[in-house]
């Protein structure tokens, strides 16, 4: 039987976690000054997670491949990434090495927040800043009483820092311009997250994008490495392996969600791409 977890909550981490986890994990937030120490619980790989609320993590050491909102990202040591509520997290690959930094964050002022799934590739002195607001940060979690004004202020304070380095970054990128390919490709990743769940046509994508279904397939494949079905393909299985792990919804009901026109239908597809069948990567541990 799944879990009855809907999403990654705070709840859900902390019943996770058990009693030893030995870091900071509650229902308003959860810290962890070195994941590795949770084990395969949150660093596993090929299982999707969608967090409630926010995340931001600094890669420590190792190398590790995820996928977040379905945008690729390779997270290296003197990383910081932030990730807003309500998004889906996966990696695909990483190393024995892979370590990272990361707290929860909820109820923050608007105008610091970030939208998006955001990188930052720090320097010395970037990277030692904010490893002190982490520090710091990780000193008043584990005060007795927890303050939350306090978290939440020196959290602001944190993303205040972000936004600097993010207009630095800014202002290289633009002695740098992205390329049309590149552009193209982002917005086809906004529109998989938005529609893929319903439309698993090449010609709805190249329509949007006003584009011919083969320069599409072209440019998706020349900035990727990958066609416009695999990406199709894939978050139709991040979603997939999210109802299944994650909720007791019946296969033929999860088949329905993502525009299936059966459930046999969907079980063929499901164990084509991860060769298992949904009930057998559902009691998989």
């Amino acid at each position: 039987m799944a879990k009855k977890i809907e999403n990654l909550t705070l709840r859900a981490v902390e019943y996770l976690a058990g009693d030893d986890h030995g870091e900071y994990v509650g229902e308003d937030l959860f810290m962890a000054m070195s994941a590795r120490q949770f084990g395969k619980l949150f660093l596993q790989t090929g299982q999707p997670y969608r967090v409630d609320d926010g995340r931001m993590m600094r890669v420590l050491s190792g190398h590790a491949h995820s996928i977040i909102n379905m945008e690729p990202h390779d997270l290296q040591p003197g990383m910081l990434f932030v990730v807003p509520s309500d998004s889906v997290f996966e990696i695909e690959t990483m190393d024995e090495e892979f370590d990272i930094q990361t707290f929860s964050y909820r109820e923050l002022p608007q105008e610091v927040l970030f939208n998006e799934c955001t990188t930052f590739r720090l320097d010395d002195d970037d990277w030692q800043i904010t490893g002190e607001y982490f520090r710091l940060l990780w000193h008043i979690v584990n005060r007795k009483p927890l303050s939350l004004p306090s978290v939440r202020a020196l959290q602001t304070a944190l993303f205040s820092e972000l936004h600097l380095i993010q207009r630095k970054e800014i202002a290289e990128r633009k002695r740098r311009p992205v390329s049309r390919h590149e552009d193209i490709f982002h917005r086809f990743t906004t529109l998989i997250n938005e529609h893929a769940a319903r439309e698993h046509t090449i010609a709805f994508y190249a329509d949007r994008l006003c584009l011919t279904p083969n320069h599409l397939g072209a440019v998706i494949r020349e900035v990727s490495g990958q066609t416009v079905m695999q990406w199709v393909h894939r978050y139709v299985i991040q979603q997939a392996k999210l109802q299944l792990k994650y909720s007791d919804l019946p296969v033929w009901q999860i088949a329905e969600s993502l525009n299936f026109p059966n459930a046999s239908f969907f079980s063929k597809f499901f164990k084509r791409e991860t060769g298992m069948t949904p009930g057998e990567y559902r009691i998989r541990k």
